[in-house]
């Protein structure tokens, strides 16, 4: 049988979800190394399935909620395994990893409250974090420097802000909205047009 390949982005970001429970055993079981690998291929497929929806032409509403709710759950599981595995960096680490956590979860419970949905907005901001803040955990966790760490949790704020700011300007609409200029110059559009679309 023949997968049509629109569906691979979504095949993609479904395995990141069927990876995290093994994520979680190799912390659990110790493995540094298991652990590593299998959240390594779990952040491949978070940038690979963005690619390949774009190149394929496969972008939908549909994709956008379920990489959204992968980030989520890789989130959890991340942030769960370093817990376990480097105990000490966490509680070093904690008043950082709680302030880039609160980031994340703020605009989801803004979204919830206020437009009745996490917002999927998947700017510029929050890809660029998605793909440096694992890199900084590299020296984070080997006994380097922390500061690359602490650079990229201030970023991951800031595209908070940027996102809560986007779903104040155009709260009704749904889909990536690449800056907060994007969301200016379309509510600007909307006002032209009346307030359609």
């Amino acid at each position: 049988m023949r997968i049509d390949p629109r569906l691979w982005p979504n095949l993609l970001t479904a395995t990141r979800i069927a990876l995290m429970p093994a994520v979680l055993a190799s912390a659990v079981a110790g493995s540094r190394v298991w652990f590593t690998v299998l959240i390594a291929a779990a952040l491949a497929t978070d940038a690979l399935d963005g690619f390949l929806a774009r190149r394929l032409r496969a972008l939908s509403e549909f994709g956008r909620k379920l990489d959204s709710a992968a980030d989520y759950v890789t989130l959890g599981a991340g942030v769960w395994g370093i817990a376990l595995l480097w105990p000490d960096v966490m509680r070093r680490e904690l008043p950082w990893v709680v302030t880039g956590l609160a980031a994340f979860l703020a605009v989801i419970v803004y979204g919830v409250v206020r437009l009745g949905r996490a917002p999927c907005y998947h700017t510029w901001a929050s890809k660029a974090g998605a793909v440096v803040c694992p890199l900084t955990l590299v020296p984070l966790l080997s006994g380097g420097a922390a500061a690359p760490f602490h650079a990229s949790v201030v970023w991951l704020v800031l595209a908070g802000v940027e996102e809560i700011a986007i779903a104040l300007l155009v709260p009704a609409h749904a889909g990536e909205i690449p800056t907060v200029w994007h969301a200016l110059q379309l509510r600007q559009a909307r006002a032209a047009g009346g307030g359609r679309g």
